[in-house]
C-alpha cells in the first residue's frame, strides 16, 4: 500500500511565542512576575546641572577723608546707607590728612582701588586738592562740610577760622561730660543709691533690658545716669520709690525676645541661671510684674524690643524733656 504524503499542517514551521516573564516563586508556591527592567526610554534623567552662579561683587569702597578723627563723616554716611542694600558699600576712613602728601598717598589708594570719596577739610586748598585728584582717576567726591560753612558764613557775615584744635578742644565742657561719665559708671546695676537724686536719668527694669549701655550711651551725651535693676523676688530700693522730680524711666521689651538674649547670654558665659531666668512663660510673669510696678509709680515705659540704644536714648530724652548736666557731646570732622 502506497504510504500517504505528510500532511501540509505538520510541514509548517512551528511559530513559538515569545517566553513569558519567569516568575518568582513566593512562600506559598505562587508564582509572582518577576519585575521587569524599565526600557531606555523609562528611566528617569537626570535634570541638566544648573549653570554656577557667578561669585557676588565685593562691597564697594566708600573713603572717607578727614583733617581730624572723621568721625562727622563716617556717621553721616552709616546713617544715609541704612536706606541701601546691606553690604553694598564698606567705608573706609582715612583721618589726620593735614599735609598734601598725606591726602596724595591717599589718593593714590583710591586710583588702585576705586571708590566714592566724601570728605571734610578746613582748608580750602585741601579741598581743592581732593576734588582735582578724584576727577583724574574717575571718581565721584562730595564735601561734607563746605556747604555748611559757607551757608553759615553767608547767613551770619562772619568769617570761619581753621583751627583744628577747636575741634576737640579740652574746656570745662569737655571736662564735665567726663564728670557725667564717671557718675554713670558709679551708679551702674543699683550702685550708688545714697546719691541716686543727683541724677539726670534714673532708669529701671529687669535684667537684660540694655539698661547699661543705653545709660552710657546718654553719658557721653552728658547726662548723669544711674540705673537700677529690678526682680520680683526683690522689694525696690526706698531711694528709687522716694524720688520726687520726674527722672525716672521704665524700660521693658517682649518676654520672648527677652527669653531668647538671656538664654544667649548665659551659653556665652557658660553659666547656669536656671529655669526661672530663661523660661519664657517665668519671663512672661516678671514683665508683667514690672510693667504693673510701673503703672503704680507713674514711670514712663519706653518698649526697647530690638531697638538700638541710640533710638531708645533719644525717646528718653525726648519723654523727660530733661537738660543734660553737661554739655552735649557734638560730633565733629
Amino acid at each position: 500500500m502506497a504510504k500517504r504524503a505528510a500532511s501540509p499542517k505538520a510541514a509548517r514551521p512551528t511559530l513559538r511565542r515569545a517566553s513569558a516573564p519567569a516568575k518568582r516563586t513566593n512562600s506559598r508556591g505562587k508564582g509572582a512576575a518577576a519585575p521587569q527592567a524599565p526600557s531606555p526610554a523609562a528611566r528617569p534623567t537626570r535634570p541638566p546641572a544648573a549653570p554656577d552662579k557667578p561669585p557676588a561683587a565685593p562691597p564697594a569702597p566708600i573713603y572717607v577723608l578727614s583733617d581730624s578723627t572723621g568721625n562727622l563723616g563716617r556717621h553721616v554716611l552709616t546713617a544715609i546707607l541704612t536706606q541701601f542694600p546691606p553690604a553694598a558699600f564698606t567705608l573706609e576712613t582715612r583721618g589726620f590728612l593735614r599735609e598734601p602728601r598725606q591726602i596724595a598717598a591717599v589718593l593714590e589708594q583710591v586710583a588702585r582701588r576705586p571708590g566714592m570719596v566724601f570728605h571734610g577739610m578746613l582748608d580750602p586748598q585741601h579741598k581743592r586738592l581732593i576734588a582735582d585728584g578724584c576727577e583724574k582717576i574717575g571718581v565721584g567726591s562730595c564735601d561734607l562740610t563746605g556747604p555748611f560753612v559757607r551757608f553759615i558764613a553767608e547767613h551770619s557775615g562772619l568769617t570761619p577760622g581753621r583751627n583744628h584744635d577747636l575741634l576737640h578742644h579740652v574746656d570745662e565742657a569737655y571736662q564735665r561730660r567726663i564728670r557725667a561719665l564717671e557718675f554713670t559708671l558709679e551708679h551702674d546695676d543699683s550702685l550708688g543709691l545714697q546719691s541716686l537724686s543727683e541724677a539726670d536719668i534714673v532708669l529701671v527694669g529687669v535684667s537684660r533690658t540694655s539698661k547699661t549701655p543705653t545709660s552710657i550711651y546718654l553719658a557721653q551725651l552728658g547726662y548723669r545716669v544711674a540705673n537700677v535693676s529690678l526682680a520680683p523676688q526683690v522689694q525696690p530700693p526706698r531711694e528709687l520709690l522716694e524720688l520726687g522730680q520726674p527722672k525716672v524711666v521704665g524700660l521693658a521689651i517682649e518676654p520672648r525676645v527677652l527669653a531668647e538674649i538671656r538664654h544667649r547670654r548665659g551659653q556665652q558665659w557658660r553659666m547656669d541661671a536656671g529655669d526661672r531666668y530663661t523660661d519664657p512663660r517665668e519671663v512672661a510673669k516678671e514683665i508683667a510684674w514690672v510693667r504693673d510696678l510701673f503703672r503704680r509709680q507713674g514711670w514712663p515705659v519706653i518698649d526697647v524690643t530690638n531697638q538700638a540704644v541710640e533710638e531708645t536714648a533719644a525717646k528718653i530724652v525726648h519723654t523727660l524733656g530733661v537738660a543734660p548736666s553737661a554739655a552735649p557731646a557734638s560730633a565733629h570732622p
